[in-house]
């Protein structure tokens, strides 16, 4: 599964998976909720014609950006 521009092809991604932008700059990651796991996945976008790259998997959104964020402000995003 793919969103219209051929990235976003984890599974359970599209269109709706949401892009990543902390502090207004952008991560070239987004959010993708993974249909068998439930659980909610931050995903590195690849060129087109390339996977794309699982970062880490958490219980829910909220644990997910406290990670980013933690992540970006120690300056290992992006």
């Amino acid at each position: 599964m793919t969103d219209g521009t051929g990235r976003k092809n984890r599974p359970g991604a599209g269109s709706f998976s949401l892009e990543m932008h902390i502090e207004g700059v952008p991560l070239n990651c987004y959010l993708n909720k993974h249909p068998k796991t439930g659980r909610v996945e931050i995903v590195k976008m690849a060129p087109r014609n390339f996977p794309d790259q699982l970062v880490k998997d958490f219980a829910s959104d909220e644990e997910a950006w406290a990670w980013a964020r933690n992540e970006f402000t120690h300056r290992r995003l992006p």
